[in-house]
Protein backbone atom coordinates (compact mmCIF):
# COMPACT_ATOMS: atom_id res chain seq x y z
CA UNK A 1 0.00 0.00 0.00
CA UNK A 2 1.60 3.63 -1.20
CA UNK A 3 1.94 5.27 1.54
CA UNK A 4 2.90 9.44 2.78
CA UNK A 5 5.79 8.96 2.92
CA UNK A 6 6.06 7.55 -0.40
CA UNK A 7 4.29 10.20 -1.32
CA UNK A 8 6.49 12.48 0.18
CA UNK A 9 9.55 11.06 -1.32
CA UNK A 10 8.56 10.72 -4.85
CA UNK A 11 7.52 14.89 -4.97
CA UNK A 12 10.67 15.71 -2.52
CA UNK A 13 8.96 17.31 0.31
CA UNK A 14 8.04 16.54 3.96
CA UNK A 15 5.38 14.17 5.25
CA UNK A 16 4.03 17.47 6.64
CA UNK A 17 4.06 19.37 3.41
CA UNK A 18 2.09 15.84 1.99
CA UNK A 19 -0.43 16.32 4.49
CA UNK A 20 -1.37 20.56 3.98
CA UNK A 21 -1.62 19.58 0.86
CA UNK A 22 -4.01 17.03 1.23
CA UNK A 23 -5.84 19.47 3.71
CA UNK A 24 -5.71 22.56 0.91
CA UNK A 25 -3.29 24.50 3.66
CA UNK A 26 -3.04 27.81 2.27
CA UNK A 27 0.68 28.02 3.21
CA UNK A 28 1.05 25.94 0.33
CA UNK A 29 3.02 26.89 -3.16
CA UNK A 30 1.11 26.30 -6.25
CA UNK A 31 4.05 24.73 -7.75
CA UNK A 32 4.52 22.48 -4.23
CA UNK A 33 1.09 21.43 -4.46
CA UNK A 34 1.39 20.64 -8.32
CA UNK A 35 3.97 18.40 -7.66
CA UNK A 36 2.64 16.47 -4.68
CA UNK A 37 -1.13 16.01 -6.49
CA UNK A 38 1.29 14.86 -9.45
CA UNK A 39 3.06 12.24 -7.12
CA UNK A 40 0.08 11.07 -5.37
CA UNK A 41 -1.43 10.19 -8.88
CA UNK A 42 2.21 8.87 -9.96
CA UNK A 43 1.82 6.62 -7.07
CA UNK A 44 -1.82 5.99 -7.26
CA UNK A 45 -2.21 7.32 -3.35
CA UNK A 46 -5.79 7.63 -2.11
CA UNK A 47 -6.54 9.18 1.38
CA UNK A 48 -7.31 6.78 4.57
CA UNK A 49 -10.25 9.06 5.81
CA UNK A 50 -10.00 6.95 8.99
CA UNK A 51 -6.99 7.10 9.65
CA UNK A 52 -6.78 10.58 8.97
CA UNK A 53 -9.81 11.03 11.44
CA UNK A 54 -8.29 9.60 14.19
CA UNK A 55 -4.86 11.23 13.46
CA UNK A 56 -7.12 15.13 13.18
CA UNK A 57 -9.95 14.22 15.72
CA UNK A 58 -12.50 15.00 12.65
CA UNK A 59 -14.75 13.29 11.26
CA UNK A 60 -13.96 14.09 7.65
CA UNK A 61 -17.52 14.56 6.75
CA UNK A 62 -19.55 17.83 5.62
CA UNK A 63 -23.14 17.88 6.19
CA UNK A 64 -25.35 19.20 3.41
CA UNK A 65 -28.33 21.00 4.62
CA UNK A 66 -31.65 20.87 1.93
CA UNK A 67 -34.79 21.90 2.07
CA UNK A 68 -37.30 19.02 2.19
CA UNK A 69 -40.03 20.69 0.99
CA UNK A 70 -38.05 21.73 -2.07
CA UNK A 71 -36.70 18.39 -2.98
CA UNK A 72 -40.32 17.40 -3.88
CA UNK A 73 -40.64 19.90 -6.89
CA UNK A 74 -37.98 18.24 -9.51
CA UNK A 75 -34.91 20.91 -9.99
CA UNK A 76 -31.78 19.83 -12.48
CA UNK A 77 -29.59 22.57 -10.69
CA UNK A 78 -30.51 21.42 -7.26
CA UNK A 79 -29.14 17.99 -8.80
CA UNK A 80 -26.17 18.92 -10.23
CA UNK A 81 -25.17 21.12 -7.18
CA UNK A 82 -25.42 17.71 -5.25
CA UNK A 83 -22.96 16.32 -7.64
CA UNK A 84 -20.41 18.98 -7.90
CA UNK A 85 -20.63 19.55 -3.86
CA UNK A 86 -19.97 16.18 -3.12
CA UNK A 87 -16.87 16.01 -6.02
CA UNK A 88 -15.15 18.89 -4.31
CA UNK A 89 -15.62 17.64 -0.95
CA UNK A 90 -14.27 14.52 -2.06
CA UNK A 91 -11.17 16.21 -3.47
CA UNK A 92 -10.47 18.05 -0.31
CA UNK A 93 -10.97 14.78 1.74
CA UNK A 94 -13.93 14.94 2.86
CA UNK A 95 -17.22 12.68 2.35
CA UNK A 96 -20.81 14.78 2.10
CA UNK A 97 -23.19 13.73 4.58
CA UNK A 98 -27.05 14.59 2.59
CA UNK A 99 -29.35 16.13 5.34
CA UNK A 100 -33.09 16.04 4.31
CA UNK A 101 -35.04 16.06 7.38
CA UNK A 102 -38.40 17.70 7.34
CA UNK A 103 -37.45 19.97 10.08
CA UNK A 104 -34.33 21.11 8.84
CA UNK A 105 -33.56 23.48 12.59
CA UNK A 106 -34.05 19.96 14.23
CA UNK A 107 -31.78 18.06 11.87
CA UNK A 108 -29.31 20.73 12.24
CA UNK A 109 -29.32 20.32 16.10
CA UNK A 110 -29.23 16.74 15.55
CA UNK A 111 -26.18 16.88 13.83
CA UNK A 112 -24.12 19.04 15.97
CA UNK A 113 -25.16 17.00 19.23
CA UNK A 114 -24.01 14.14 17.26
CA UNK A 115 -20.92 15.41 16.38
CA UNK A 116 -21.41 13.37 12.92
CA UNK A 117 -20.20 16.35 11.22
CA UNK A 118 -16.99 18.44 10.69
CA UNK A 119 -19.22 21.57 9.15
CA UNK A 120 -22.78 22.37 7.43
CA UNK A 121 -23.27 23.72 4.14
CA UNK A 122 -27.14 25.11 3.94
CA UNK A 123 -28.47 25.12 0.65
CA UNK A 124 -31.88 26.21 -0.71
CA UNK A 125 -31.76 29.57 1.31
CA UNK A 126 -34.73 31.54 2.43
CA UNK A 127 -34.09 35.22 2.99
CA UNK A 128 -35.35 34.76 6.22
CA UNK A 129 -34.01 31.33 6.54
CA UNK A 130 -34.93 29.76 10.16
CA UNK A 131 -31.95 27.50 9.98
CA UNK A 132 -29.58 30.74 10.23
CA UNK A 133 -29.94 30.82 13.89
CA UNK A 134 -29.32 27.26 14.76
CA UNK A 135 -26.72 27.07 12.96
CA UNK A 136 -25.40 29.85 14.89
CA UNK A 137 -26.49 28.20 18.21
CA UNK A 138 -25.04 24.99 17.55
CA UNK A 139 -21.74 26.24 16.30
CA UNK A 140 -20.84 24.00 13.93
CA UNK A 141 -18.93 25.83 11.24
CA UNK A 142 -21.29 26.47 8.53
CA UNK A 143 -21.46 28.35 5.00
CA UNK A 144 -24.80 29.66 3.53
CA UNK A 145 -25.31 28.37 -0.61
CA UNK A 146 -27.34 31.31 -0.86
CA UNK A 147 -27.29 35.07 0.41
CA UNK A 148 -30.28 35.71 3.07
CA UNK A 149 -31.54 39.19 4.47
CA UNK A 150 -29.27 38.33 7.74
CA UNK A 151 -26.75 35.86 7.37
CA UNK A 152 -25.61 37.01 11.18
CA UNK A 153 -22.13 36.21 10.67
CA UNK A 154 -22.14 33.00 8.87
CA UNK A 155 -19.86 32.63 5.52
CA UNK A 156 -22.34 32.80 2.52
CA UNK A 157 -20.90 31.97 -0.84
CA UNK A 158 -23.68 32.31 -3.90
CA UNK A 159 -23.59 33.24 -8.07
CA UNK A 160 -23.49 37.21 -8.72
CA UNK A 161 -26.93 36.95 -10.17
CA UNK A 162 -27.21 41.18 -9.59
CA UNK A 163 -24.24 41.12 -11.83
CA UNK A 164 -26.21 38.65 -14.47
CA UNK A 165 -29.55 41.01 -14.38
CA UNK A 166 -27.17 44.16 -15.34
CA UNK A 167 -25.39 42.42 -18.23
CA UNK A 168 -28.91 40.96 -19.36
CA UNK A 169 -30.99 44.28 -18.81
CA UNK A 170 -27.48 46.20 -20.80
CA UNK A 171 -27.58 43.39 -23.42
CA UNK A 172 -31.30 44.10 -24.20
CA UNK A 173 -30.67 47.96 -23.84
CA UNK A 174 -28.00 47.65 -26.88
CA UNK A 175 -30.34 45.95 -29.11
CA UNK A 176 -33.01 48.78 -28.85
CA UNK A 177 -35.69 46.42 -26.85
CA UNK A 178 -38.40 48.93 -25.04
CA UNK A 179 -41.09 46.31 -23.45
CA UNK A 180 -39.78 42.56 -22.49
CA UNK A 181 -40.90 40.44 -19.79
CA UNK A 182 -39.02 38.34 -17.18
CA UNK A 183 -40.12 34.50 -16.24
CA UNK A 184 -38.44 33.70 -13.12
CA UNK A 185 -37.92 30.67 -10.98
CA UNK A 186 -41.63 30.82 -8.38
CA UNK A 187 -40.35 32.38 -5.31
CA UNK A 188 -42.58 30.51 -2.68
CA UNK A 189 -44.23 33.89 -1.70
CA UNK A 190 -43.67 37.21 -2.92
CA UNK A 191 -41.70 38.79 -0.55
CA UNK A 192 -39.70 35.21 0.96
CA UNK A 193 -39.31 32.23 -0.36
CA UNK A 194 -36.18 30.92 -2.34
CA UNK A 195 -33.90 34.06 -1.93
CA UNK A 196 -31.74 33.79 -5.35
CA UNK A 197 -34.89 33.99 -7.34
CA UNK A 198 -35.93 37.07 -5.13
CA UNK A 199 -32.54 38.31 -5.79
CA UNK A 200 -32.69 38.37 -9.49
CA UNK A 201 -35.94 39.40 -9.88
CA UNK A 202 -35.27 42.61 -7.66
CA UNK A 203 -32.37 43.07 -9.75
CA UNK A 204 -33.67 42.81 -12.91
CA UNK A 205 -36.61 45.42 -11.87
CA UNK A 206 -33.85 47.70 -10.69
CA UNK A 207 -31.79 47.59 -13.98
CA UNK A 208 -34.88 47.58 -16.23
CA UNK A 209 -36.18 50.95 -14.74
CA UNK A 210 -32.59 52.18 -14.65
CA UNK A 211 -32.89 52.11 -18.60
CA UNK A 212 -35.88 52.69 -19.27
CA UNK A 213 -37.34 49.34 -20.71
CA UNK A 214 -40.76 48.34 -19.63
CA UNK A 215 -40.44 44.96 -17.60
CA UNK A 216 -43.56 42.57 -17.03
CA UNK A 217 -42.79 39.89 -14.64
CA UNK A 218 -44.49 36.89 -14.55
CA UNK A 219 -47.36 36.66 -12.73
CA UNK A 220 -47.31 34.65 -8.98
CA UNK A 221 -50.80 32.95 -9.92
CA UNK A 222 -48.99 30.97 -12.37
CA UNK A 223 -46.13 29.79 -10.40
CA UNK A 224 -47.86 26.39 -9.63
CA UNK A 225 -48.17 25.79 -13.31
CA UNK A 226 -46.08 23.38 -15.40
CA UNK A 227 -43.02 25.20 -16.56
CA UNK A 228 -44.58 25.49 -20.32
CA UNK A 229 -47.85 26.60 -19.15
CA UNK A 230 -46.29 29.78 -17.38
CA UNK A 231 -44.55 30.40 -20.30
CA UNK A 232 -47.64 30.61 -22.36
CA UNK A 233 -49.66 32.45 -19.70
CA UNK A 234 -46.84 34.70 -20.12
CA UNK A 235 -46.47 35.76 -23.22
CA UNK A 236 -50.44 35.93 -23.21
CA UNK A 237 -50.39 38.42 -20.73
CA UNK A 238 -48.00 40.13 -22.40
CA UNK A 239 -48.37 40.13 -26.41
CA UNK A 240 -46.65 43.45 -26.68
CA UNK A 241 -42.92 42.31 -25.44
CA UNK A 242 -40.16 41.71 -27.92
CA UNK A 243 -37.71 40.42 -25.42
CA UNK A 244 -38.28 37.54 -22.54
CA UNK A 245 -35.69 36.53 -20.05
CA UNK A 246 -35.46 33.23 -18.24
CA UNK A 247 -34.08 32.07 -15.25
CA UNK A 248 -35.84 29.09 -14.34
CA UNK A 249 -34.25 25.75 -15.42
CA UNK A 250 -37.30 23.75 -15.91
CA UNK A 251 -38.39 26.43 -18.01
CA UNK A 252 -35.68 26.89 -19.75
CA UNK A 253 -35.78 23.51 -20.93
CA UNK A 254 -39.34 23.48 -22.08
CA UNK A 255 -39.39 26.30 -24.11
CA UNK A 256 -37.63 25.30 -27.53
CA UNK A 257 -41.04 22.91 -27.74
CA UNK A 258 -43.60 25.55 -26.29
CA UNK A 259 -41.94 27.83 -28.93
CA UNK A 260 -42.24 25.60 -32.09
CA UNK A 261 -45.85 24.48 -30.73
CA UNK A 262 -46.95 28.17 -30.63
CA UNK A 263 -45.00 29.07 -34.18
CA UNK A 264 -43.10 31.63 -32.53
CA UNK A 265 -39.86 31.95 -34.03
CA UNK A 266 -36.63 33.03 -31.99
CA UNK A 267 -35.42 35.56 -32.79
CA UNK A 268 -37.64 36.89 -35.54
CA UNK A 269 -41.00 36.55 -33.16
CA UNK A 270 -39.08 36.93 -30.13
CA UNK A 271 -35.47 37.62 -28.67
CA UNK A 272 -34.89 35.35 -25.77
CA UNK A 273 -31.96 35.45 -23.13
CA UNK A 274 -31.75 32.84 -20.11
CA UNK A 275 -30.21 32.23 -16.72
CA UNK A 276 -29.28 28.63 -16.73
CA UNK A 277 -26.37 26.30 -15.31
CA UNK A 278 -23.91 25.82 -17.76
CA UNK A 279 -23.65 21.81 -17.99
CA UNK A 280 -27.81 21.84 -18.78
CA UNK A 281 -27.16 24.41 -21.48
CA UNK A 282 -24.22 21.95 -23.06
CA UNK A 283 -26.22 18.88 -22.76
CA UNK A 284 -29.82 19.82 -23.41
CA UNK A 285 -28.69 22.29 -26.30
CA UNK A 286 -30.62 25.28 -25.18
CA UNK A 287 -29.94 27.37 -28.19
CA UNK A 288 -30.45 30.96 -26.47
CA UNK A 289 -27.89 33.96 -25.25
CA UNK A 290 -27.37 33.08 -21.73
CA UNK A 291 -25.25 33.81 -18.02
CA UNK A 292 -23.94 30.77 -17.77
CA UNK A 293 -23.93 29.73 -14.20
CA UNK A 294 -20.74 27.24 -13.55
CA UNK A 295 -21.80 25.26 -10.88
CA UNK A 296 -18.43 23.50 -10.37
CA UNK A 297 -17.56 27.00 -9.96
CA UNK A 298 -19.79 28.00 -6.76
CA UNK A 299 -19.79 24.52 -5.20
CA UNK A 300 -15.66 24.54 -5.33
CA UNK A 301 -15.92 28.05 -3.45
CA UNK A 302 -18.47 27.27 -1.17
CA UNK A 303 -16.95 23.83 -0.04
CA UNK A 304 -13.17 25.49 0.43
CA UNK A 305 -14.87 28.39 2.11
CA UNK A 306 -16.41 26.02 4.62
CA UNK A 307 -12.93 23.59 5.05
CA UNK A 308 -11.42 27.27 5.68
CA UNK A 309 -13.87 28.05 8.70
CA UNK A 310 -13.35 24.58 9.94
CA UNK A 311 -9.54 25.20 10.16
CA UNK A 312 -10.08 28.85 11.63
CA UNK A 313 -13.42 29.16 13.31
CA UNK A 314 -12.32 32.31 14.68
CA UNK A 315 -11.65 33.90 11.21
CA UNK A 316 -13.77 36.93 9.66
CA UNK A 317 -16.91 35.74 7.74
CA UNK A 318 -16.87 36.33 4.32
CA UNK A 319 -18.94 37.03 1.43
CA UNK A 320 -18.41 35.62 -1.85
CA UNK A 321 -20.35 36.45 -5.21
CA UNK A 322 -19.14 34.24 -7.98
CA UNK A 323 -19.70 35.81 -11.53
CA UNK A 324 -20.65 34.13 -14.60
CA UNK A 325 -20.19 34.93 -18.16
CA UNK A 326 -22.45 36.03 -20.81
CA UNK A 327 -22.86 33.36 -24.19
CA UNK A 328 -23.98 35.17 -27.34
CA UNK A 329 -25.92 32.54 -29.39
CA UNK A 330 -27.37 35.49 -31.93
CA UNK A 331 -31.24 34.59 -29.98
CA UNK A 332 -31.61 38.74 -29.06
CA UNK A 333 -31.96 40.25 -32.23
CA UNK A 334 -31.72 44.21 -33.10
CA UNK A 335 -34.52 46.61 -33.18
Amino acid sequence: MVTITDVAHEAGVSKTTVSYVISNNPRISKDTADRVRQAMRKLGYTVNHTARALSTSKTMTIGLQVNADDNMKVSLTRGAYLCELSDCARKQGYDLLLLSHHNGMQSIRDIANSRKVDGLILMDIDRADPRIPVAVESEVPTVLLGIPENPMGLDEIDTDFERAAHELIDLFTEQHHQEIALLHTPEGTENGGSNFAVRFRQSVVREASDKGITLHVASPEDWDLAPSERLRSTLNRFPNITGLIIDDDNAVISAPQTFTELGMQVPEDLSVAVVVPDVIRDQMRIPYTAIDINLPAVAQEAVDTLVRRIDNPNAPSVTRLVSQPLIRQHSVKSL
